[in-house]
């Protein structure tokens, strides 16, 4: 049985009916750090990757991803 657009629309208005519309924000917040956490603890912190691509000085980048490199050997063999 899938679930299309009108029936989860259906779906979410009832929850907000009967737990008040002040719940929502509050569920939209901890929703959203429970995805954070399982991105993190499936994929790892992806903030690293992102700094290195928005360096323009090659040189520089080489050698945070050198230190990367060497912190996750670091963590993985202690």
């Amino acid at each position: 049985m899938r679930f299309g657009p009108l029936e989860i629309i259906i779906i979410i208005a009832i929850v907000l009916i009967i737990t008040g519309a002040a719940f929502a924000p509050s569920l939209g917040r901890n929703l959203g750090k429970g995805v954070k956490q399982l991105r993190q603890a499936v994929g790892g912190d992806d903030k690293k990757t992102k700094v290195i691509k928005t360096l323009s000085d090659g040189a520089t980048a080489v050698e945070v991803k050198r230190r990367v490199a060497e912190q996750k050997s670091s963590a993985k063999s202690g």
